[in-house]
């Protein structure tokens, strides 16, 4: 393909249709689609102003540099992860112009000794007393006569989440038929389409979930959607979001978000001695890194009860 045809602004954009083509052949989650289009079309606003200087076989190095501190002077909540996931989209992008150019242009010498140091925050998560609150409020509410059927849908919502370590948006697909049940090992066995479309199993304990499942499937059937209202609607992750945010407010939980249900299985099992790779199956992580760096870390009554426990070997 051509290096250059036109002004920058042109020839980035022709790239970037390529490129973005290419990508979507991936089968990428919408989130990542949606992030790559965005900074490519932010760098693609960039370089409009120096269409007329500058072309696409000029742009190294300084020019990226211009771009990031631009991004920082406009926004003050430009820090260095995000600094990192432009380099990371854009290097991305490069090695791909620089596969298919017929200048043999290479661009992958820019981005040498680009190396964004960010500090890597802990996963939030609940702590033991707030599941254990959670739990117990999720009781109170299925007993409530008035909205049984809602209360019921919630609580195997934030259960599967809490258990099974869902990412959110993979129970919207779900009906209650794909919770089958491993009589040996008293579990529902589920099927979960995750990132990149890449299937994973989960599991969620028969005792936690047992009640939930009998009566929501006794009362809309096995083909019932589980993110559904009463009357069959599909509720979308805001919804969701606002209904699992209530329930820790009323239950008595200053904390927000559906994530953080995901990080709190994940921690849970860190803390039971589960072993990073059954962990990262689990969480359906592409790359076992990324589970250690936000979970392998212990607690010090963890530490106590190891060093115990070696002593008496």
């Amino acid at each position: 393909m051509k290096l250059e045809v036109d002004n920058l602004a042109k020839d980035l954009q022709r790239w970037m249709s390529t490129y973005m083509q290419e990508i979507a052949n991936r089968n990428l989650a919408a989130r990542t689609m949606s992030i790559y289009t965005g900074i490519l079309n932010s760098f693609l606003e960039y370089a409009r102003q120096y269409q007329g200087e500058v072309g696409l076989s000029d742009v190294n190095r300084i020019f990226l540099n211009g771009y990031l501190a631009d991004m920082e002077n406009i926004s003050k909540k430009f820090s260095a992860n995000s600094k990192k996931l432009h380099i990371t989209v854009l290097k991305a992008f490069f090695t791909y112009i620089t596969e298919n150019n017929d200048q043999n242009a290479d661009y992958t010498k820019m981005f040498k000794k680009m190396v964004i140091k960010v500090d890597i925050k802990e996963k939030p998560g609940l702590s033991s007393d707030e599941v254990a609150r959670l739990l117990k409020y999720l009781e109170i509410e299925k007993k409530i006569p008035r909205n049984r059927f809602i209360n019921y849908r919630n609580s195997l919502l934030i259960k599967t989440m809490l258990y099974g370590g869902l990412r959110a948006h993979e129970l919207l697909d779900l009906q209650m038929k794909d919770f089958e049940l491993n009589a040996e090992h008293e579990v529902y066995a589920l099927l979960v389409r995750g990132k990149g479309g890449k299937e994973r199993h989960v599991y969620v304990p028969y005792s936690i979930v047992a009640e939930e499942i009998d009566t929501l499937t006794e009362a809309k059937g096995r083909d019932w959607s589980v993110c559904s209202t009463r009357t069959g609607r599909l509720i979308n992750l805001t919804n969701m979001y606002q209904i699992v945010t209530g329930i820790y407010k009323r239950g008595g939980i200053e904390k927000k978000g559906l994530h953080i249900l995901r990080h709190t299985m994940a921690r849970r099992h860190v803390s039971a001695g589960t072993n990073l790779e059954t962990i990262r199956d689990l969480l359906g992580h592409s790359n076992i890194s990324i589970t250690a760096t936000f979970y392998a870390k212990t607690n010090e009554e963890n530490k106590m009860a190891a060093v115990m426990k070696v002593a008496k070997c």
